[in-house]
């Protein structure tokens, strides 16, 4: 049977002890970046990340790489970007991210879920784990919607309404380090 690769693994794993820091960080990008969550593009808040004490920084990577069961030098902190938008289309982002994956820390979600072009979004938690192809088409919807039933927000306007402003972490992962976690085998867990 072929292999189908995954746009998005759902991996099961939360940072549970950098949880409960996520809604201070979002309070902060909502203070210093109101505009900076945009309907239909990512913007790195590089603002935001500097004021993420390197204790947290380490601390979240350590969790990640232990619940990814990957080494820590695999996520490199100077890899590690603070990304907020409104909801997205279906894009992908190949050209501007070659040669990685994303592995994304959820750190506020609203109403909105990562979906790929068949599945319909599902709300992500506080914390959650995900990893991202950035090569495959995906957005970022409403929950319960899929990518076409998403329509496309043509002034890229800044979004202010929480429930529809995401924001996470995320680290660059060189493509190596993570193919296998994409195989969506017969026996793999369900992804999207």
């Amino acid at each position: 049977m072929p292999t189908r690769l995954a746009t998005l693994v759902r991996t099961g794993k939360r940072a549970a002890r950098s949880a409960a820091r996520l809604p201070a960080l979002y309070r902060i990008a909502r203070e210093i970046a109101p505009d900076g969550f945009t309907a239909e593009q990512t913007t790195e808040l590089a603002a935001v990340r500097a004021r993420i004490p390197f204790v947290l920084a380490h601390r979240l990577r350590a969790e990640v790489a232990g619940a990814l069961r990957l080494r820590a030098r695999v996520l490199p902190l100077r890899l590690l970007t603070v990304q907020a938008c409104g909801p997205v289309s279906l894009h992908d982002d190949k050209f501007r991210y070659p040669g990685v994956y994303f592995v994304i820390v959820v750190t506020h979600a609203g109403r909105l879920g990562i979906v790929d072009h068949r599945g319909r979004a599902v709300r992500h938690e506080a914390g959650e784990i995900l990893l991202l192809d950035p090569y495959r088409p995906h957005a970022l919807v409403p929950a319960g919607r899929t990518a076409g039933e998403h329509p496309y927000e043509r002034t890229h306007s800044a979004v202010h309404a929480t429930d529809d402003q995401f924001l996470f972490l995320c680290f660059d992962v060189k493509r190596g380090f993570a193919q296998t976690r994409f195989r969506a085998g017969p026996s793999a867990p369900a992804r999207t």
